[in-house]
């Protein structure tokens, strides 16, 4: 039997022990409706909203009114206007944040600090043309904003943070459940018969190609719904999203291929009566210090220079780049970088899992030394 078609079916075993399994479909629902709760609480949390708004005096007569007859459309929304005694007495109000928008009527403009805020911006629009009686369609103000406008919208953070960890959870599941299946078959010495006709290194691509298609899919789902919830306008979306969410994808892949043969590794180096858990414990701490160490320099300075070191270190590039693509983006040369040397690691990590594999399987007494298998794989 060739190797191509060995590795298939050692593939196809595990999408489909593992694909039926009540963790698969159960940790399925579980993100899904994660996603789906993240849709909820954002229309929880944006119910009756208020608008803060500053005009400089004198205020026309009736336009409280008229702003709150305006925001009803808008989830009957509020409305707080106040009066300041010039425009730089509104702009400093704005720049501390005690009002979200300034009127200066005079010169028909609406100031916000970095982002407009679409809807306040209709709901005053739409009140100065009912006291100045003014029809559609061409706007009556002009809004500005006092600093650089923020692209980072709250879609792109959805993308970024919870993206990646959803990448860091699903990493995490199934390489345990790349470790139990090689200690499962330890165990019950199922592995003797596999190895007598199917070789080491086909045996470790197949369990991490059908676990990795599994994880795959299961990403596609929720980056299916997640993709939909932004075509239906419940997340403001920038152009530029629909290419950050589409990264995940490759990067789970290779991701994958780079943690899942660690714990294939580290899963037939483990002892008979070693746990799953236990065996896979190094690779998934090494999983959390990166995810960590990549939120903390994101949540810091997304353009720094830890941001970008974590951007293109193989271990923690799977779960920045994507993350940090989407809140600020990345360079080429830096995503060219970033895959030269994940594609590096995961050659010479196949290399060393290979060489390891099958000696490790067979070991059924303490906890094989990773150099001593190596120096056992050299001399086979």
């Amino acid at each position: 039997m060739n190797r191509r078609r060995t590795t298939f079916l050692v593939a196809r075993r595990e999408i489909r022990e593992r694909g039926r399994s009540k963790l698969f479909l159960a940790s399925t629902v579980i993100m899904l409706l994660l996603v789906g709760a993240s849709t909820a609480l954002q229309g929880a949390l944006s119910k009756e909203p208020t608008y803060r708004v500053a005009v400089t005096a004198p205020a026309p007569s009736g336009l409280a009114a008229a702003l709150e007859r305006a925001a009803k459309p808008f989830d009957d929304a509020k409305v707080e206007l106040r009066v300041v005694a010039s425009r730089a007495a509104g702009t400093l109000a704005l720049e501390d944040e005690d009002v979200d928008a300034l009127l200066l009527l005079a010169s028909d403009r609406l100031f916000f600090r970095s982002d407009v805020d679409p809807k306040a911006a209709a709901v005053v629009d739409t009140a100065v043309r009912e006291l100045r009686r003014h029809l559609p369609p061409e706007p009556e103000l002009t809004t500005v904003t006092l600093r650089p406008e923020d692209e980072t919208t709250d879609a792109a953070v959805l993308v970024a943070y919870v993206g990646s960890l959803l990448l860091l959870t699903t990493l995490a599941v199934y390489g345990q459940w790349v470790v139990g299946g090689v200690v499962e078959e330890k165990n019950s010495r199922v592995v003797e018969v596999v190895l007598s006709t199917v070789h080491p290194r086909h045996l470790l691509a197949g369990k991490v190609i059908g676990i990795g298609l599994l994880g795959l899919g299961q990403l596609v789902l929720v980056a299916g719904l997640a993709a939909a919830l932004l075509a239906a306008g419940v997340y403001d979306a920038p152009a530029s999203l629909a290419g950050d969410l589409a990264l995940v994808i490759p990067w789970f892949a290779l991701g994958f291929a780079l943690y899942a043969t660690s714990y294939a590794a580290a899963g037939a180096l483990a002892s008979r009566q070693q746990s799953a858990d236990a065996a896979g414990q190094p690779v998934t701490y090494t999983l959390l210090a990166v995810y960590f160490a990549g939120y903390v320099a994101l949540s810091a300075d997304a353009e720094g220079v830890l941001a970008g070191v974590l951007t293109m270190f193989p271990l923690s590039a799977p779960l920045v780049l994507p993350a940090r693509s989407a809140l600020v983006g990345v360079p080429l040369w830096q995503h060219v970088l970033a895959l030269v040397l994940v594609l590096a690691s995961i050659y010479a990590l196949v290399r060393f899992a290979g060489r390891v594999y099958g000696h490790g399987l067979l070991h059924g007494g303490p906890r094989l030394d990773p150099r001593v298998a190596w120096r056992l794989g050299r001399q086979s």
